[in-house]
């Protein structure tokens, strides 16, 4: 059997209409009727079932017919992943009992502790953490992790090596801090430990005050708290916590405290609540111990023994007697869903309406999946229980509200379309029904609907792709605001009372999963929300948290309303027939009422991450003529939202653009049209198809383009496109070519909808209408300049190409170019930030992030198989999104919000008298008489008060309604008065009643009347007045005046007397005159009577006395020729001829809107410099006027309109040119304001003598200073060339014409090639030379003589020099030809193409007699010429490259000896010679035959001076070569083993240096030297002839310095010098100097790294007992003029302290490119000091080295160094990168060398790849240029 759902057709009753259809079809079963929607439900047996829903629609009784099907769904999102931590120890119940008016949500606490362990995987190439409850368990993602309680402490384990590097944290926002606007680690109760990947733990102490949601996070990587990626969802930690509760009764989130309140326990009590889902658990109310009833759905009131006969008999959950369910045989759970819906809206613990009734009707199945029949069936039977007529009525009055926590299964990526709802009764029985039958029970039952939003967009894999706009869900949708009704998705039955909900998470954002925008009435809670599980029984304890769920949907969200909607309802004591009680929900469900009030609003500001559509400035957006680029300008305010967002991405919303069905793409017509006569005829096509005949009507959309293309209209026929009576020229906008004639085209893109013409301008007969149309399925079109703003913003999200903080302004691209340059958009336009990065809800809308093109069919459509695309953008923004606003911005936010007043209160004040009571006058008075504490859910108090009793108007004290202060200064008269009154706290209706008395003052005046401050014009001749004052005295004694005066601002007064301007002065009534010295005077009155105790005084007011500045003489336009200045001249006056100054102004921008002063133009006339077109033309001038006591007077603006003149100073010449070739002329030329860069150019040919022109169509430079001919024919001669020259602000110039002559060429060879003769391995060149002969075209008739002359060029000039008359004779080109068989076979030679040609390197056996000749062309030539051919000569050579040189060795040694050839080919031999005898005879070494010769040992007596030479031979060359020789000495050998040392003795004694030495034979001599001047310079010691010298006694000082050295010699040896030692002769007491100075240095460029060098010394040396370094003096001078540029006794005169053996040099010492020396002493701590070191010379670099900033880490760095410093005249030119995993940069994984582009900084490339856990080093080094 399969069931047919039938739709009456109004006109027909249920019954009529059910007896017509079963007469004609028996075999039809009755199921049951809905009488309330005129629907009807058949069982039809199989056989039957084809055409029979054909059969059912062609009767008149039926409306329409479908099958039954499965369409609608609870779609509860899917239960994620979740771990549960092992808790140890027991949980204990904390609450204050279901029954209080404020309880705990955290209903669990611990003392116990908990670990998890942690590890980082990488799954799909990103990085995870990941989870076990064991260290050696299996690890995964988990979307949750629960179990965990306030008290206990719980330990995340970082100590596996996979977390190196990974710090895990905690924050309420996903991502943490990688999250725009996101939160930061959270601190309170988290303790970190250790290293992650060694002994790393993250350690949560759960406290009262430890949010109830955490997301994990790691600190340095973004994304790794993710269990899911694509699209990103991000996992928790789950404190218990009904935190629902506690942020559905808190305003401000920032209160937060784990409590819920509520009014009373009986919240809910008399209104009932139907559960439309899988049931609800215990519906059947089965009785007994353990019984299958839910501990959560019991009543409060009787909740001691659940297993209890009055407890069970109390049970809240019941079903209807005429609804068994739709799925089984009562209304019992079988799934959980219904049950936790029902929980959470009247649960006792975790729910709100505690003592409601709760109805179940069970119409989904246990896949929780339900049909048409089945929704039906459930919601009338709701009516029928709330119809006081129907048999099956409750017999109650109590206000109903329907739960519904489901909706349709459509659209998603599978199948995206969207069932439209129909105007009128829907045609059909599909997903639209809801829209209808929902309709109809909150329109005409009084039935409060609350239902879910909806839980997303399907993907193609039946997973949450994302959200999706809540207008596209059937059900949901009519709960919203209409949409636009051109095209909108959700238009008809729109704003329906009923109340839809989406979800928010713990943070108060978008559930990941929740529908938004229009239709979304409102949200609540709905992600991870902490739920008892569905399948408790009595018995059931609430103390293991394993007895709970965190569940996830909107199914759950609109729970939470609908027990707020009961409260609502039970609190303001509606019923069943509560007149519009469904409009009243939600009006309530809407607004903002007075706080803390249930009775009157509820509505909390979140959720907090939906996008901003921010109102735009009228007429936002600006186009550009021919660019594709959109600015969009927005309101300065909103700077802040938009800037700095290059990139990222935005929506537009237009004037009426949203996203529909279908939309128009602008299209271009053009229409031919032609006036055969006094009318027009017009042929293409438009908007409506073809178009043809006279006058016809022209139909288009906003946005198309209509081209009427003229053809020979004649001239008294122009043409233009007006307003439809014919009379004005259109301006939306303005159409081009108006009013043309012939063959132009008149254009326009129309931007308004409406009816227009087309018409003759001269005759208005000749008329057709233009009918301008919205476009369908879009907004009405907004176009600007051609761009058709609104279907840009029904494109997609646009991204920012540029910005502008000074126009407030981003830039988008549009698909076309505009047309026009123009501004437009009228009002109500909107722009939204898409903020990824700040995880925005409506940025993962799913059918965005799926791709998927969705489409809707309307009943029609649907019936022919048809369907619409849907224009899905402009996307919604927030919750119950209007397309209808027009405020500042379109966003709401607005999240469900359950107040709760406490009346229990206490005052700050007590009642009676008060304490400091009586009160003086003057008395100051500050006391809080409101409320103690909060009175609001733990918010601050939401206070109003009413003072009723006696009125203390009078008493000078406020009291503030608001907070309940009674504060201010007592005022009290001369006698005692009491004041009694009451307070009362409007809210909670408290009152307190307190009294006080003022102690009398005597008798005072009172001032009853003020003097005001006056202003006049000074010379204007009149006169003001102040007052009259008034006053009364406490016992009626007459008042006496006297008005006083001030000169400094009320610090010192004096007595007013009449005259110099003044009358009145003892009256109430003082008159000044308009004398401007008396501006700013303030003045008073004092008043007193003969009896008051003291004088009253009046206000202070001020007499301003002001001037006007009126302008006589406007500056006016000026209009000089360039340079000529401009002038402009102004002038004022004011009435008492006060002295002006001037200050001109100007506005350089050309909008006349900026201005800047001008510098010294203070006088009234201005005259400008030397002006120039470009950089003066257009400029604004003006004067601001200023005199002082006057308000500023800006002239009006004048303009400087600058013209300027073409000069041309060289003109084209004549040419001759040749065939085949090309000529070229030229001009030159300036403008009067020397811009020559302005001219443009346009070359024209004559052929007719000069007496027509065409511009240049063939050759190059037809639009330069230059123009070259095509190749030359005899055709061009004599043809004429002339320029025409423009530029902006001038005249066009032609300039003169040259003529064109063009001859023949004939080629001749000059000069004849030479033969040549080389030595082989050498090149050998052969050289021609060819020229032409010209003749002119028919012969020359004859030629004059030349004449010479002499010329200069001029200066300046533009667009190239001009070219006189060139060489009209074309070069000739060679082509080289060879031939190695005597001229037989020639063959090209490649490359030869000179008059000369060199060949290669030349061997004998290829090149010997090869023949060569040339080619000779030229272009234009009839025929080449060839050379003669000549012969080339190879001979094979070798030579000595390198001769034997003179050898010295040493006795003992060996001495070698060397000779080096080369030859053309072939193999060299030697044979080494040798000569005792001075070279008069040689005689062969044998043996001695390679190119080198090694003697044996040598002894002195038998070698010295021995010579040897070498023969070197060559096989077929012409004779052998011999070498010079080569002379041997021989040397004997000093060699010294101990070297003279330094030494330091005390003054008188001597000191012995010695020095030990040998000889390879003979003797050695001994001669000892002095230096006093450290080494320049040594001084023979006579006498001193011994390996050893022995000083005099010596003497201290010894200053200089001495140092000694011994010099050893032999006759025939090399003179050995020994070291040098130093004689320190000390007192007893001495501080040596450093040992050696030494500055830090490159070892690359042997500078100096910067200009900041480090310079270290050896360390200081005790010299004596007691002796410590306390102070260095450090010395740098200039090498170049020995300069002192840093100096230590300059700052510290005892020496520097700080620096004792290093110094980094100051900055802004030295210089770049500079040589310094440094010198270094040192002073001890008894203030003796050292010598100065010597000097050590430095150089600085060219340029400091680079300073790189810190690197974050990441596997593709951005590395930043700081600005550069080098040497001026230098410049910046590239940078090498290099980065290695070695400090040592011995391997480079990257480098980037020469890098001109990246010069400070650099990203390392993402196609580098870098190893995890690793250190990496990277270097950078400029490098720069002369500039």
């Amino acid at each position: 059997m399969k069931k047919v759902i039938v739709r009456i057709n109004d006109n027909y009753s249920i019954d009529q209409a059910c007896a017509g259809i079963l007469s004609l079809y028996g075999y039809l079963s009755f199921v049951e009727s809905f009488r309330s929607f005129q629907i009807i439900s058949f069982d039809c047996p199989a056989i039957y079932e084809s055409n029979l829903l054909t059969k059912l629609k062609a009767l008149n009784v039926v409306k329409n017919a479908t099958w039954d099907a499965q369409v609608y769904a609870g779609d509860p999102m899917p239960e994620e992943a979740t771990l549960t931590v092992d808790t140890s120890g027991s949980a204990s119940l904390n609450t204050d009992g279901e029954t209080t008016a404020t309880s705990n949500t955290r209903t669990l606490t611990t003392s116990g502790s908990g670990t998890m362990y942690v590890k980082v995987q990488n799954i799909g190439g990103n990085d995870f953490f990941t989870f076990s409850q064991t260290s050696g368990g299996t690890y995964s993602r988990f979307y949750n992790q629960s179990g965990f309680m306030q008290g206990g402490t719980y330990t995340f384990d970082q100590s596996d090596s996979s977390n190196n590097g990974h710090p895990f944290r905690f924050s309420q926002t996903q991502d943490g801090t990688h999250t725009t606007g996101g939160t930061g680690d959270l601190t309170a109760g988290v303790s970190v430990t250790g290293t992650p990947g060694t002994d790393g733990q993250t350690v949560l102490t759960v406290s009262s005050s430890t949010p109830s949601i955490l997301y994990y996070y790691c600190a340095t990587h973004p994304g790794m708290g993710r269990f899911t990626a694509a699209p990103d969802r991000y996992g928790t930690v789950n404190i218990f916590d009904y935190w629902h509760l506690d942020r559905i009764t808190k305003q401000d989130r920032q209160y937060l405290n784990g409590q819920f309140s509520q009014s009373s326990n009986g919240a809910g009590d008399g209104v009932d609540i139907y559960i439309l889902d899988s049931g609800v658990r215990g519906a059947s109310r089965p009785t007994g111990n353990n019984a299958a009833l839910h501990p959560e759905l019991y009543d409060p009131d009787f909740a001691t023994d659940l297993n209890g006969t009055a407890e069970q008999q109390n049970y809240r959950v019941f079903q209807l007697g005429h609804f068994a369910g739709t799925y089984g045989s009562n209304n019992e759970d079988d799934q959980g869903h219904g049950t936790k819906c029902a929980i959470l809206a009247a649960g006792r613990t975790a729910g709100i309406a505690r003592q409601a009734k709760i109805y179940a009707l069970k119409c989904f199945d246990s896949n929780v999946s339900g049909s048409y029949s089945g929704i039906l069936s459930a919601y009338q039977a709701v009516i029928d229980h709330n119809d006081s007529s129907n048999g099956n009525y409750k017999g109650n009055n109590n206000p109903a509200v329907i739960n519904a926590s489901f909706g349709p299964t459509i659209p998603t990526q599978n199948s995206p379309n969207i069932e439209l709802n129909d105007s009128g009764d829907d045609l059909g029985t599909d997903e639209e029904m809801l829209d209808d039958i929902e309709g109809t029970i909150a329109g005409q039952k009084n039935i409060i609907i609350v239902r879910s939003a909806g839980n997303g967009f399907k993907n193609s894999s039946d997973a949450t792709a994302g959200p999706i706009q809540t207008k596209c869900i059937a059900g949901a949708r009519t709960a919203g605001y209409a949409d636009n009704t051109l095209g909108g998705i959700n238009n008809v039955d729109t704003n329906q009372n009923k109340i839809t909900v989406g979800a928010t998470s713990y943070n108060d954002r978008w559930a990941f999963f929740s529908n938004y925008g229009s239709g979304c009435t409102t949200v609540a809670p709905g992600e991870k929300v902490l739920c008892p599980a569905y399948d408790w029984t009595a018995n059931t304890p609430y103390t293991s948290t394993t007895n709970y769920n965190a569940i996830d949907g909107t199914s759950f969200s609109g729970p939470i309303v609908a027990g707020i909607i009961v409260a609502w309802c039970g609190k303001n004591g509606y019923t069943l027939t509560t007149n519009n009680l469904c409009g009243l929900a939600k009006s309530f469900i809407r607004t903002t009422g007075s706080a803390g009030d249930i009775r009157t609003g509820t509505h909390a500001n979140y959720p907090i991450n939906s996008i901003v559509d921010k109102k735009l400035i009228d007429n936002p957006y600006v186009t550009l003529s021919g660019s594709a680029f959109l600015e969009v300008k927005f309101n300065p305010a909103d700077a802040s939202h938009f800037l700095n967002n290059v990139g990222k991405k935005v929506q537009l919303r237009t004037t009426g653009s949203t996203a529909g069905a279908g939309s128009s793409t602008p299209t271009i017509f053009n229409l031919a049209t032609t006036s055969p006569g006094f009318f027009y005829n017009v042929s293409g096509t438009d908007r409506s198809g073809s178009v043809s005949g006279t006058h016809p009507t022209v139909t288009c959309y906003v946005g198309d383009t209509l081209n009427f293309n003229l053809s020979n209209v004649a001239s008294n026929h122009p043409f233009y496109v007006r307003d439809s009576s014919g009379s004005s020229n259109v301006t939306t906008p303005n159409a081009t070519g108006q009013g043309s004639v012939g063959t132009a085209t008149v254009s326009w893109t129309p931007s308004v909808a409406g009816t227009y013409s087309y018409i003759c301008g001269i005759h208005s007969s000749m008329k057709g209408t233009i009918t301008v149309q919205s476009a369908p399925g879009g907004s009405g079109g907004v176009v600007v300049g051609g761009i058709n703003v609104s279907t840009l913003s029904h494109s997609g999200w646009l991204n920012i190409a540029s910005e502008s903080a000074v126009n407030n302004s981003i830039t988008v691209t549009a698909p076309n170019n505009a047309t026009a340059g123009t501004t437009g958009g009228g009002t109500n336009n909107y722009l939204a930030l898409i903020n990824s990065e700040g995880k925005t809800h409506e940025s993962y809308d799913g059918v965005v992030s799926t791709s998927t093109s969705l489409t809707s069919s309307t009943d029609v459509q649907e019936g022919l198989g048809q369907s619409s695309a849907v224009t899905y953008y402009p996307v919604d923004s927030g919750v119950d999104f209007n397309y209808n606003g027009s405020g500042a911005s379109l966003t709401t936010q607005r999240g469900a919000f359950y107040p709760f007043v406490d009346t229990n209160v206490t005052w700050q004040t007590s009642s009676g008298t008060f304490a400091g009571s009586p009160y003086a006058n003057g008395a100051s008075v500050n006391l809080d008489l409101g409320l103690q504490g909060t009175t609001f859910a733990n918010e601050p108090t939401f206070e109003a008060y009413t003072l009723s009793g006696d009125s203390i108007g009078a008493t000078g004290l406020t009291f503030d309604t608001a907070t309940g202060s009674l504060s201010g200064t007592v005022t009290s008269n001369y006698q005692d008065t009491t004041y009694n009154f009451t307070v009362t706290e409007n809210v909670t209706g408290n009152a307190q009643s307190y009294g006080f008395t003022t102690t009398g003052t005597g008798v005072l005046v009172s001032i009853t009347q003020q003097p005001s401050s006056a202003s006049l014009e000074a010379g204007s001749g009149n006169t003001t007045t102040f007052g009259p004052v008034a006053g009364i005295s406490d016992d009626g004694s007459t008042i006496i005046f006297q008005w006083e005066f001030s000169v400094n601002g009320g610090v010192g007064w004096a007595t007013v007397s009449n005259g110099g301007g003044y009358s009145g002065a003892t009256t109430n009534t003082l008159t000044v005159d308009d004398d401007f010295a008396k501006n700013n005077f303030q003045y008073r009155c004092k008043l007193e009577t003969s009896t008051s105790v003291q004088p009253s005084y009046t206000n202070a007011v001020t007499l301003t006395v002001f001037r006007t500045i009126t302008v006589n003489t406007q500056p006016i336009n000026s209009t000089p020729i360039a340079p000529a200045a401009g002038s402009f001249t102004c002038g004022g006056t004011t009435l008492d001829a006060a002295s002006i100054t001037y200050q001109w102004q100007k506005s350089e921008n050309g909008d006349g809107v900026t201005y800047q002063d001008i510098s010294s133009a203070t006088t009234t006339t201005y005259t400008t410099g030397s002006t120039t077109y470009d950089d003066s033309y257009g400029d604004y001038y003006r004067c601001k006027l200023n005199a002082t006591g006057a308000s500023e007077v800006i002239t009006n603006a004048a303009r400087l309109f600058v013209l300027r003149t073409i000069n041309i100073t060289s003109q084209p010449v004549n040419i001759t040119g040749a065939v085949g070739g090309t000529s070229s002329f030229g001009v030159a030329a300036t403008t009067s304001d020397n811009d020559a860069g302005d001219i443009t150019f346009q070359w024209q040919v004559s052929i007719t003598n000069g007496s027509t022109w065409s511009d240049v169509s063939e050759g190059t430079g037809g639009t330069t200073s230059t123009y070259t001919t095509p190749s030359l024919t005899a055709a061009y001669d004599t043809y004429q060339y002339r320029c025409l020259l423009s530029c902006a602000g001038a005249t066009t110039t032609p300039s003169n014409a040259a003529t064109l002559q063009v001859e023949t060429v004939t080629v001749v060879v000059s000069s004849q090639p030479t033969g040549s003769n080389v030595d082989e391995g050498q090149t050998a060149t052969f050289t021609t030379l060819g020229g032409v002969t010209m003749a002119p075209i028919g012969g020359n008739a004859a030629s004059s003589s030349f004449e010479t002359d002499q010329f200069d060029t001029p200066s300046g000039g533009g667009g190239g020099e001009a070219q006189g008359q060139s060489s009209h004779e074309p070069s000739v080109t060679y082509q080289w030809e060879r031939s190695d068989n005597g001229g037989a076979v020639w063959n090209t030679v490649s490359g030869a193409t000179s008059a000369s040609y060199t060949t290669g390197l030349t061997t004998y056996a290829d090149d010997h007699n090869d023949q060569y000749r040339c080619v000779i062309s030229a272009v234009g030539a009839a025929a080449d010429a060839t050379t003669n051919a000549v012969t080339l000569g190879v001979y094979r050579t070798f030579q000595i490259t390198a001769q034997p040189s003179n050898a010295t060795a040493n006795e003992g040694a060996t001495a070698a000896f060397a000779i080096t050839t080369s030859a053309s080919s072939g193999t060299v031999t030697y044979q080494w010679e040798r000569s005792d005898d001075s070279g008069a005879n040689y005689a062969s070494v044998g043996g001695a035959t390679s190119a080198s010769f090694t003697t044996p040992t040598l002894v002195f007596a038998d070698d010295n001076a021995d010579r040897y030479r070498a023969v070197a031979s060559l096989v077929g060359a012409q004779a052998n070569l011999t070498s010079s020789h080569g002379e041997l000495t021989v040397l004997r050998v000093i060699s010294i083993s101990s070297q003279p040392t330094s030494t330091a003795v005390i003054e008188g004694q001597t000191a012995t240096f010695a020095v030990a030495a040998s000889i390879t034979s003979g003797s050695i001599s001994y001669q000892w030297q002095k230096s006093t001047n450290a080494g320049a310079s040594w001084v023979v010691i006579n006498g001193a002839n011994s390996s050893t010298y022995t000083t005099p006694a010596t003497v201290y000082p010894t200053s200089p310095a001495e140092q000694f050295r011994c010099v050893l010699t032999n006759a025939n040896a090399t003179t050995l010098t020994s070291s040098a030692a130093t004689l320190t002769v000390n007192e007893s007491e001495f501080v040596s100097g450093p040992a050696t100075v030494t500055p830090v240095i490159d070892a690359d460029t042997t500078r100096t790294f910067s200009r900041q060098p480090v310079i270290n010394t050896t360390p200081f040396i005790v010299e004596y007992a007691g002796s410590t370094h306390f102070s260095s003096f450090w010395r740098i001078r200039r090498v170049v003029d020995n300069v002192t540029v840093y100096d230590t006794v300059q700052t510290f005169v005892n020496g520097d302290t700080g620096n004792l053996t290093s110094l980094t040099v100051p900055v802004s010492t030295l210089a770049f490119d500079t040589a310094y020396a440094v010198q270094v002493k040192f002073r001890d701590n008894a203030g003796l000091e050292s010598a100065y070191s010597a000097a050590v010379n430095f150089t600085t670099p060219l340029v400091d080295q680079p300073e790189i900033q810190t690197i974050t880490p990441a596997f593709n760095p951005t590395i930043n160094v700081d600005a550069i410093a080098m040497k001026a005249g230098y410049q910046h030119t590239s940078s090498d990168w290099q980065f290695s995993p070695a400090n040592t940069f011995a391997s480079i994984v990257h480098q980037s060398l020469g890098n001109s582009t990246n010069l400070s900084s650099y990203t390392l490339p993402g196609a580098v790849n870098l190893s995890a856990n690793t250190t990496y080093y990277v270097r950078i080094r400029f490098n720069i240029n002369p500039t």
